[in-house]
């Protein structure tokens, strides 16, 4: 198995001061936790400027996977969970660094309700 594709249906927002990530070294300051369905879990956590950042994951076997990102961005990962509708995860084991959210293709101009 390469690549897993599901449907986010709920999401988790962490926040504070040291968050342990994937890898367990990590101390991010948030995390923002993605559940779909089958038990598949997407965690993006984002962390200070400039500290290192634990490589991407995807194991099949936990269905859990997990990226790694500057905490100046998660207002971008937040902003695509709550505004737009269908949002997907794409896990990849062979490339895990592929790993991200997505939504469908959309018309252009549609809008949110």
């Amino acid at each position: 198995m390469a690549t897993v594709t599901f449907e986010i249906v709920n999401y988790q927002i962490q926040l504070g001061y040291e968050i342990k990530g994937a890898g367990g070294s990590d101390k991010s300051r948030g995390c923002l936790a993605c559940f779909g369905e089958s038990r598949y879990k997407f965690f993006i956590y984002f962390s200070p400027p400039g500290s290192p950042l634990e490589p991407p994951r995807f194991s099949p076997d936990s269905k859990y996977g997990s990226i790694n990102v500057d905490i100046n961005e998660m207002a971008n990962y937040v902003d695509l969970v709550r505004n737009e509708k269908p949002v997907y995860a794409s896990l990849d084991s062979i490339n895990p660094e592929l790993n991200k959210l997505m939504t469908s293709l959309e018309p252009i101009g549609e809008g949110e309700e």
